[in-house]
C-alpha cells in the first residue's frame, strides 16, 4: 500500500494560516483601508482648513472683480463725461470763453455713485468739481470716513509713508496729474498713495473742441474706498475663519469623543483589574467595555483586550491542571518508593530484598525523567517566545534524524525509511525545537513496532502548507485515544514500556507546532477494503506548517 496514495485528513479546518505577522507586513504604509478612525482623524483636520481655504478664494476673488469693475466703469465714464462736456461746451454760444463754456457744461453733469468728478481746463485750472454720492461710511459732513482702518491698515500706511511711495498730497493734486496726463493722450488709468496712506484710483479723458483739447475730465475713486473693498474681503474672510473655527471645534469635540472616551474606559477597566480580586472570568470580562462593533482600531482593541482576557483565564485554568496534573503524577512513583522502603525494612536478605531495591531504582529514574520533563514543558513557553526563528532545511534535518535513530530501530528490527522529496523544502522556524517534535515523533514510533515493521517518514508540500509525516506498521492507536495522547501526562503504551515515559512527548510537541502556526494530529492506517471498526495495521501522526 502506498502512503502517498492515502491524503492525511485533517478534521480542524487548518489551511496554513500564516499569522498576524504576514498579514501586518503585507499592508502598505498608506494602506488605510478598514481605519475608520483614521479617516475621522483626516476629516476633522481637512474640513476646517478646506472651507477656510475655500472661503479665501471666493472672497478673493470677489476683490478682484469689485476692483476690476471699478476701473472698467472710470475709464467708460469718463469718455463719456468728457463727451457730455464737449457736446454741451460747443451749443453754448453765450458764454464769451472757454472756461465759462466748461462751468457751464459741468452743471448738466450728473454726480456718480462713489466717484468724484473733477474738470479741468487745458491750463490745468479746476473749473467745477462733484463729489461722490453713496459712500459706504462717511463722517457728519458727508465726507469719506478713511481714519477707520484697521491694524494691518495702519502698517501698510507706515510701510508706504517711509518707503518712497508716496503720491500727492491731496486728492485735488492727483486729479490735476490725471488731467494733464489726459491732456497729453494718456487716458488709461492711474493710481498713487495720498500723504495719509490711502490708495487712490483715477482715469481721466480729454474734453475737445474743433478737434482742439480744450480741458480734460477726471473721475477717481475717493481716498480710502479702496481700503473699505479691502475691509469688504477680510469681514468675509473673517466670517469663513468663525465658521473654521467652529467646524473644527465640533469636529474636534467629536473625535476626542470617539476616541479619548473608550480608551478612558479601557484604561479604567484595566487600572481596576490590576487591583481587584477577579474572582472568574467573567467578572472579569464585564470589566473591559465591548467595543467590537466599532469598525476601526478601538474596536480592535476592545475585543483584542476580551479576547486576552479570555487566554490570560484559560493558561491559568491550565497551569492549575497542570500543577494537579504534576502533584498526581508524582505521588505515585513516590507511593511506589514508600511501599518499597517499608518493605524493605522487613525483608530479609535475598532475592526479595534485591528486587525491592530495583523497584526503587526504577521509580527514582522515573521521578528524575518525569521532573526534568516537566521544567522543559514549564520553560518551554518562554522559550518559544524568546528565541529567534531562522530559516532551514526541513528535508535535511528529517534525514539527519533518520540517520541517527535508524541504529535504534534496527536494534528492535525495525526497519526506518526516509523517503526524500524531489526538491528541498525552505522553513523559518525555531530548528532545534521542530527537530525535538520529530525526534519525538519518531522515537514513538519506534517504541510501538516490534521486530519486522517499519516507520516511514516523508515530508511533502500541499497547496499553502508542509506536510511531515511520520507513519509505521505497529500496533495503531485506540480509536477513544487519538484525541487524548496530545494531553499532559497521558501514555498509552505497551505494560513492558509503563515507567519509562513521562507522557508530556506530544503535549510539548503540539506546543512547538502550534506556536509555529501550524497543527499536529494523529490517525491509524486502514486497508483500503476495511470494515468500519477494524484493527488498525499502523499509525500516523501528521504536521503541518505553513508556507
Amino acid at each position: 500500500m502506498s502512503v502517498e496514495e492515502q491524503e492525511p485528513v485533517s478534521t480542524d479546518g487548518w489551511l496554513g494560516d500564516p499569522g498576524l505577522r504576514s498579514q501586518y507586513a503585507a499592508q502598505r504604509f498608506f494602506d488605510f483601508r478598514g481605519f475608520a478612525l483614521t479617516r475621522r482623524i483626516f476629516l476633522s483636520a481637512t474640513v476646517a482648513i478646506s472651507l477656510l481655504f475655500l472661503g479665501a478664494l471666493i472672497m478673493w476673488q470677489t476683490q478682484d472683480d469689485s476692483i476690476a469693475l471699478k476701473k472698467e466703469n472710470l475709464l467708460v465714464q469718463s469718455e463719456l463725461i468728457a463727451k457730455l462736456v464737449s457736446f454741451d461746451a460747443a451749443e453754448d454760444r453765450a458764454s464769451a470763453n472757454m472756461v465759462s463754456r466748461l462751468q457751464a457744461a459741468s452743471q448738466n453733469v450728473p454726480a456718480l455713485d462713489e466717484v468724484e468728478i473733477s474738470i479741468f481746463t487745458a491750463e490745468g485750472i479746476l473749473v467745477s468739481q462733484k463729489a461722490a454720492q453713496k459712500l459706504s461710511t462717511a463722517d457728519a459732513n458727508g465726507e469719506p470716513d478713511a481714519v477707520r482702518l484697521g491694524f494691518i491698515e495702519s502698517i501698510v500706511q507706515f510701510i508706504n509713508r517711509f518707503g518712497g511711495r508716496l503720491g500727492p498730497r491731496d486728492n485735488t493734486d492727483f486729479s490735476a496729474i490725471v488731467a494733464s496726463a489726459a491732456l497729453e493722450g494718456e487716458t488709461g488709468l492711474m493710481s498713487a498713495t495720498s500723504q495719509d496712506g490711502l490708495a487712490l484710483m483715477g482715469a481721466g479723458y480729454p474734453i475737445t473742441f474743433e478737434n482742439n483739447a480744450v480741458g480734460a475730465v477726471v473721475l477717481n475713486v475717493p481716498p480710502g474706498l479702496l481700503e473699505l473693498t479691502g475691509n469688504s474681503f477680510r469681514n468675509g474672510l473673517f466670517v469663513f475663519y468663525i465658521l473654521s473655527l467652529l467646524l473644527a471645534v465640533v469636529f474636534s469635540y467629536l473625535v476626542a469623543r470617539t476616541i479619548s472616551n473608550p480608551l478612558f474606559d479601557l484604561a479604567r477597566a484595566a487600572e481596576i483589574g490590576k487591583t481587584a480580586q477577579l474572582g472568574d472570568e467573567e467578572t472579569a470580562q464585564s470589566l473591559i467595555p465591548d467595543l467590537a462593533g466599532r469598525q476601526d482600531a478601538i474596536g480592535r482593541l476592545s475585543a483584542a483586550m476580551r479576547e486576552m482576557i479570555n487566554a490570560l483565564y484559560d493558561r491559568i485554568d491550565t497551569n492549575e491542571r497542570f500543577a494537579a496534573d504534576v502533584v498526581h503524577e508524582i505521588k505515585n512513583p513516590l507511593a511506589s518508593m514508600r511501599s518499597a522502603v517499608e518493605t524493605l525494612r522487613i525483608a530479609k536478605d535475598g532475592p526479595k530484598r534485591t528486587e525491592l531495591l530495583n523497584v526503587l531504582e526504577h521509580d527514582v529514574q522515573r521521578l528524575d525523567r518525569m521532573v526534568s520533563d516537566i521544567s522543559n514543558a514549564s520553560r518551554l513557553d518562554g522559550e518559544l517566545v524568546n528565541e529567534e526563528t531562522s530559516e532551514f532545511d526541513l528535508t535535511l534535518m528529517l534525514q539527519r534524524i533518520t540517520e541517527f535513530l535508524a541504529m535504534e530501530g534496527k536494534e528492535k528490527g525495525v526497519e526506518l525509511i526516509w523517503s526524500k522529496p524531489s526538491k528541498p523544502i525552505m522553513f523559518d522556524g525555531l530548528e532545534e525545537r521542530l527537530a525535538q517534535v520529530f525526534v519525538n515523533l519518531v522515537t514513538n514510533a519506534i517504541s510501538f513496532c516490534g521486530e519486522g515493521d517499519a516507520v516511514r517518514v516523508w515530508a511533502r508540500i500541499r497547496q499553502n502548507r508542509i506536510l511531515v509525516v511520520v507513519e509505521d506498521t505497529g500496533i495503531g492507536i485506540p480509536e477513544e485515544s487519538l484525541q487524548k495522547i496530545f494531553r499532559r501526562f497521558y501514555s498509552q503504551r505497551p505494560e513492558k514500556s509503563f515507567g519509562n515515559h513521562s507522557g508530556l512527548g506530544l503535549a510539548i510537541s503540539q506546543q512547538i507546532v502550534e506556536a509555529h502556526g501550524g497543527v499536529i494530529w494523529a490517525e491509524n492506517i486502514h486497508d483500503d477494503g476495511d470494515e468500519v471498526g477494524a484493527d488498525p495495521i499502523g499509525a500516523r501522526f501528521i504536521v503541518g506548517l505553513p508556507l
